[in-house]
Protein backbone atom coordinates (compact mmCIF):
# COMPACT_ATOMS: atom_id res chain seq x y z
CA UNK A 1 0.00 0.00 0.00
CA UNK A 2 1.62 3.59 -0.49
CA UNK A 3 1.86 6.07 1.91
CA UNK A 4 -1.63 7.58 3.07
CA UNK A 5 -2.82 10.42 1.45
CA UNK A 6 -2.08 13.79 3.19
CA UNK A 7 -4.74 15.53 5.35
CA UNK A 8 -5.99 18.71 4.59
CA UNK A 9 -4.94 20.29 7.75
CA UNK A 10 -1.56 18.80 6.61
CA UNK A 11 -1.67 20.67 3.61
CA UNK A 12 -2.64 24.27 5.32
CA UNK A 13 0.23 24.01 7.75
CA UNK A 14 2.23 23.83 4.07
CA UNK A 15 0.56 26.46 2.58
CA UNK A 16 1.29 29.24 5.15
CA UNK A 17 -1.61 32.24 4.77
CA UNK A 18 -3.31 30.83 1.41
CA UNK A 19 -6.79 31.41 1.06
CA UNK A 20 -9.04 29.50 -1.30
CA UNK A 21 -12.07 30.68 -3.26
CA UNK A 22 -15.61 29.67 -1.57
CA UNK A 23 -18.64 28.48 -3.84
CA UNK A 24 -20.94 28.32 -1.18
CA UNK A 25 -24.56 27.20 -2.74
CA UNK A 26 -27.66 24.76 -3.07
CA UNK A 27 -28.63 21.76 -4.91
CA UNK A 28 -31.11 23.46 -7.67
CA UNK A 29 -32.56 27.12 -7.40
CA UNK A 30 -35.70 26.67 -9.61
CA UNK A 31 -38.30 25.98 -6.56
CA UNK A 32 -41.57 27.51 -6.45
CA UNK A 33 -41.35 26.77 -2.73
CA UNK A 34 -38.84 29.00 -2.53
CA UNK A 35 -40.96 32.38 -3.40
CA UNK A 36 -41.73 34.32 -0.34
CA UNK A 37 -38.63 33.14 1.43
CA UNK A 38 -35.11 33.45 -0.97
CA UNK A 39 -36.99 34.26 -3.39
CA UNK A 40 -39.50 37.77 -3.70
CA UNK A 41 -43.08 36.38 -4.03
CA UNK A 42 -43.85 37.63 -7.58
CA UNK A 43 -40.40 36.86 -9.55
CA UNK A 44 -40.90 34.58 -12.60
CA UNK A 45 -38.99 31.37 -12.74
CA UNK A 46 -36.95 32.99 -15.44
CA UNK A 47 -35.13 35.29 -13.38
CA UNK A 48 -34.77 32.95 -10.55
CA UNK A 49 -30.95 32.24 -11.62
CA UNK A 50 -30.00 35.66 -11.74
CA UNK A 51 -31.69 36.45 -8.57
CA UNK A 52 -29.74 33.34 -6.87
CA UNK A 53 -26.73 34.39 -8.55
CA UNK A 54 -26.82 37.83 -7.02
CA UNK A 55 -26.54 36.28 -3.45
CA UNK A 56 -24.84 32.76 -4.52
CA UNK A 57 -21.65 31.84 -5.99
CA UNK A 58 -22.28 27.95 -7.30
CA UNK A 59 -24.87 26.00 -7.94
CA UNK A 60 -25.51 21.99 -7.59
CA UNK A 61 -27.67 20.96 -10.67
CA UNK A 62 -29.15 17.32 -9.94
CA UNK A 63 -31.60 17.66 -13.46
CA UNK A 64 -27.88 16.27 -15.42
CA UNK A 65 -28.14 13.21 -13.51
CA UNK A 66 -31.40 11.93 -15.41
CA UNK A 67 -30.78 13.46 -18.70
CA UNK A 68 -28.29 15.42 -20.80
CA UNK A 69 -29.07 19.01 -20.44
CA UNK A 70 -29.41 21.03 -23.73
CA UNK A 71 -26.63 22.74 -25.00
CA UNK A 72 -28.90 25.81 -25.70
CA UNK A 73 -29.95 25.82 -21.48
CA UNK A 74 -26.23 25.77 -21.13
CA UNK A 75 -26.10 28.38 -22.92
CA UNK A 76 -28.44 30.72 -21.00
CA UNK A 77 -27.76 29.66 -17.83
CA UNK A 78 -23.65 30.94 -18.68
CA UNK A 79 -25.20 34.08 -20.08
CA UNK A 80 -27.68 34.76 -17.03
CA UNK A 81 -24.44 34.61 -14.00
CA UNK A 82 -21.64 36.60 -13.24
CA UNK A 83 -18.14 35.49 -14.46
CA UNK A 84 -17.23 34.05 -11.10
CA UNK A 85 -20.60 32.23 -10.71
CA UNK A 86 -19.69 28.00 -10.87
CA UNK A 87 -22.09 25.17 -11.86
CA UNK A 88 -21.33 21.48 -10.54
CA UNK A 89 -23.08 19.21 -12.82
CA UNK A 90 -24.11 16.05 -11.83
CA UNK A 91 -22.63 13.29 -13.87
CA UNK A 92 -25.47 10.88 -15.67
CA UNK A 93 -26.28 8.12 -13.45
CA UNK A 94 -25.53 6.11 -16.94
CA UNK A 95 -21.80 6.55 -15.81
CA UNK A 96 -22.17 4.44 -12.10
CA UNK A 97 -25.62 3.30 -11.70
CA UNK A 98 -25.86 1.19 -15.19
CA UNK A 99 -24.93 -2.67 -15.86
CA UNK A 100 -21.88 -3.75 -16.49
CA UNK A 101 -21.99 -4.28 -20.06
CA UNK A 102 -22.84 -0.79 -20.69
CA UNK A 103 -20.54 2.16 -22.61
CA UNK A 104 -20.29 3.99 -19.68
CA UNK A 105 -16.90 5.66 -21.06
CA UNK A 106 -18.84 6.11 -24.42
CA UNK A 107 -21.47 8.39 -22.27
CA UNK A 108 -18.61 10.26 -19.99
CA UNK A 109 -17.21 12.10 -23.22
CA UNK A 110 -20.47 12.79 -24.64
CA UNK A 111 -21.53 13.90 -21.03
CA UNK A 112 -18.02 16.09 -21.00
CA UNK A 113 -18.31 17.08 -24.33
CA UNK A 114 -21.79 18.81 -23.75
CA UNK A 115 -20.86 20.73 -20.35
CA UNK A 116 -18.13 22.46 -22.06
CA UNK A 117 -20.57 24.47 -23.35
CA UNK A 118 -20.73 26.30 -20.23
CA UNK A 119 -16.57 27.41 -20.45
CA UNK A 120 -15.40 29.15 -17.65
CA UNK A 121 -18.60 28.41 -15.40
CA UNK A 122 -18.10 24.99 -15.28
CA UNK A 123 -16.87 23.69 -12.16
CA UNK A 124 -16.42 20.08 -10.78
CA UNK A 125 -18.49 17.47 -12.16
CA UNK A 126 -20.08 15.40 -9.28
CA UNK A 127 -19.60 11.65 -9.64
CA UNK A 128 -21.65 9.46 -7.59
CA UNK A 129 -21.28 5.69 -6.81
CA UNK A 130 -24.36 4.10 -5.57
CA UNK A 131 -24.21 2.03 -2.50
CA UNK A 132 -24.01 -1.10 -4.50
CA UNK A 133 -21.02 -0.17 -5.97
CA UNK A 134 -17.68 -0.86 -4.29
CA UNK A 135 -13.90 0.15 -5.22
CA UNK A 136 -13.35 -0.73 -8.19
CA UNK A 137 -10.08 1.71 -9.60
CA UNK A 138 -9.77 0.84 -12.55
CA UNK A 139 -13.10 1.68 -13.40
CA UNK A 140 -12.99 5.08 -11.77
CA UNK A 141 -9.69 5.66 -13.72
CA UNK A 142 -11.54 5.33 -17.12
CA UNK A 143 -13.96 7.15 -15.77
CA UNK A 144 -11.82 10.47 -15.15
CA UNK A 145 -9.77 9.63 -18.17
CA UNK A 146 -13.24 10.35 -19.96
CA UNK A 147 -14.57 13.33 -18.21
CA UNK A 148 -11.80 15.54 -18.41
CA UNK A 149 -11.47 18.33 -15.81
CA UNK A 150 -12.18 18.33 -12.46
CA UNK A 151 -14.40 15.30 -10.70
CA UNK A 152 -15.73 15.60 -7.48
CA UNK A 153 -16.42 11.40 -6.38
CA UNK A 154 -19.12 10.99 -3.93
CA UNK A 155 -19.00 7.04 -2.69
CA UNK A 156 -21.68 5.58 -0.67
CA UNK A 157 -19.88 2.77 0.02
CA UNK A 158 -16.70 2.59 2.52
CA UNK A 159 -14.86 0.39 0.87
CA UNK A 160 -13.66 3.09 -1.70
CA UNK A 161 -11.70 4.86 1.42
CA UNK A 162 -8.68 3.76 0.36
CA UNK A 163 -5.08 5.04 -0.43
CA UNK A 164 -5.60 3.41 -4.09
CA UNK A 165 -8.73 5.33 -4.17
CA UNK A 166 -7.11 8.54 -2.96
CA UNK A 167 -4.24 7.95 -5.73
CA UNK A 168 -6.72 8.14 -8.53
CA UNK A 169 -7.88 10.87 -8.02
CA UNK A 170 -4.93 12.33 -6.66
CA UNK A 171 -3.61 11.65 -10.28
CA UNK A 172 -6.44 13.74 -11.55
CA UNK A 173 -6.30 16.41 -9.55
CA UNK A 174 -10.00 15.35 -8.49
CA UNK A 175 -11.92 15.40 -4.59
CA UNK A 176 -13.61 13.36 -2.86
CA UNK A 177 -16.98 14.64 -1.42
CA UNK A 178 -17.33 15.30 2.05
CA UNK A 179 -21.19 14.32 2.67
CA UNK A 180 -23.22 14.90 5.76
CA UNK A 181 -26.19 12.45 5.29
CA UNK A 182 -27.10 9.86 7.58
CA UNK A 183 -27.34 7.28 5.18
CA UNK A 184 -24.58 7.30 3.96
CA UNK A 185 -20.56 6.49 5.04
CA UNK A 186 -19.01 10.47 5.31
CA UNK A 187 -16.05 10.67 3.69
CA UNK A 188 -12.69 12.11 5.43
CA UNK A 189 -11.49 15.80 3.99
CA UNK A 190 -8.39 14.61 2.06
CA UNK A 191 -6.53 16.95 0.01
CA UNK A 192 -5.47 15.36 -3.26
CA UNK A 193 -6.27 18.53 -5.01
CA UNK A 194 -6.78 22.07 -5.93
CA UNK A 195 -10.76 21.37 -5.06
CA UNK A 196 -12.59 20.11 -1.46
CA UNK A 197 -16.24 19.51 -2.43
CA UNK A 198 -18.98 19.45 0.75
CA UNK A 199 -22.92 18.40 -0.07
CA UNK A 200 -24.46 19.06 3.63
CA UNK A 201 -27.63 17.19 3.46
CA UNK A 202 -29.57 17.94 6.80
CA UNK A 203 -31.24 20.50 8.16
CA UNK A 204 -28.59 22.98 10.34
CA UNK A 205 -29.35 25.57 13.29
CA UNK A 206 -26.51 28.27 14.15
CA UNK A 207 -25.21 25.54 16.32
CA UNK A 208 -25.46 22.67 14.10
CA UNK A 209 -23.21 24.31 11.27
CA UNK A 210 -20.67 25.42 13.49
CA UNK A 211 -19.02 22.72 13.32
CA UNK A 212 -19.30 22.38 9.21
CA UNK A 213 -18.47 26.16 8.97
CA UNK A 214 -14.74 25.35 10.83
CA UNK A 215 -14.36 22.57 8.14
CA UNK A 216 -14.87 24.39 5.45
CA UNK A 217 -12.50 27.22 6.86
CA UNK A 218 -9.98 24.67 7.10
CA UNK A 219 -10.40 23.85 3.70
CA UNK A 220 -10.19 27.46 2.03
CA UNK A 221 -6.69 27.57 3.49
CA UNK A 222 -5.57 24.72 1.90
CA UNK A 223 -7.53 24.47 -1.26
CA UNK A 224 -7.82 26.68 -4.24
CA UNK A 225 -11.28 26.33 -4.45
CA UNK A 226 -13.95 25.06 -1.71
CA UNK A 227 -17.66 24.16 -3.16
CA UNK A 228 -20.12 23.46 -0.39
CA UNK A 229 -23.71 22.51 -1.40
CA UNK A 230 -27.05 22.32 0.45
CA UNK A 231 -30.01 20.08 0.42
CA UNK A 232 -33.05 21.53 -1.43
CA UNK A 233 -34.97 22.92 1.28
CA UNK A 234 -36.95 26.47 1.61
CA UNK A 235 -34.66 27.09 4.32
CA UNK A 236 -31.01 25.86 2.00
CA UNK A 237 -30.41 29.46 0.70
CA UNK A 238 -30.68 31.13 3.42
CA UNK A 239 -27.97 28.88 5.32
CA UNK A 240 -25.71 29.06 2.39
CA UNK A 241 -25.50 32.97 2.55
CA UNK A 242 -24.83 32.54 6.27
CA UNK A 243 -21.88 30.04 5.90
CA UNK A 244 -21.09 32.89 3.05
CA UNK A 245 -21.00 35.49 5.55
CA UNK A 246 -19.74 33.69 8.43
CA UNK A 247 -16.58 32.76 6.50
CA UNK A 248 -16.08 36.49 5.23
CA UNK A 249 -16.39 38.27 8.26
CA UNK A 250 -13.80 35.66 9.64
CA UNK A 251 -11.70 36.26 7.05
CA UNK A 252 -11.99 39.87 6.71
CA UNK A 253 -10.92 39.81 10.51
CA UNK A 254 -8.10 37.99 10.08
CA UNK A 255 -6.51 39.82 7.22
CA UNK A 256 -7.05 42.61 9.20
CA UNK A 257 -4.45 41.01 12.10
CA UNK A 258 -2.27 39.93 9.40
CA UNK A 259 -2.05 43.55 7.82
CA UNK A 260 -1.99 45.68 11.13
CA UNK A 261 0.94 43.96 13.47
CA UNK A 262 0.74 45.64 17.05
CA UNK A 263 3.00 48.51 17.42
CA UNK A 264 6.13 48.02 19.21
CA UNK A 265 6.38 48.49 22.70
CA UNK A 266 8.72 51.03 23.98
CA UNK A 267 11.96 49.77 24.90
CA UNK A 268 11.96 49.01 29.06
CA UNK A 269 13.96 51.45 31.51
CA UNK A 270 17.24 50.17 32.53
CA UNK A 271 17.05 48.72 35.62
CA UNK A 272 19.42 50.69 38.70
CA UNK A 273 21.74 48.30 40.37
CA UNK A 274 19.56 46.54 43.26
CA UNK A 275 16.19 48.22 41.89
CA UNK A 276 12.96 46.66 39.82
CA UNK A 277 11.19 47.81 37.79
CA UNK A 278 8.81 45.88 38.63
CA UNK A 279 7.32 42.66 36.58
CA UNK A 280 5.56 44.73 33.80
CA UNK A 281 9.75 44.95 32.80
CA UNK A 282 9.97 41.43 32.20
CA UNK A 283 6.75 40.52 30.27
Amino acid sequence: MRPAARTSHEGARGRGNHIGELYSGTSGFSYTTWKGKFYPASLPGSKMLEHYASHLRGVELNGSFYRLPPATALEKWAASTPDGFRFCMKANRGLTYSAEAFDKVGLARLFADRLRTLGQRLGPVLLQFPPVRQRNVAQLESLLDAVGGVVACEFRHDSWFHDETYDVIRRHAGAVVVTDEEKWPQAPLIELGPVAYFRLRRGYTARTLEPWTERVRSAIGSHDQVHVYFKHDPQSPRLAVRLQAALAERESGSRSRRRSPSAPRPAAPAEAPGISTGPSARS
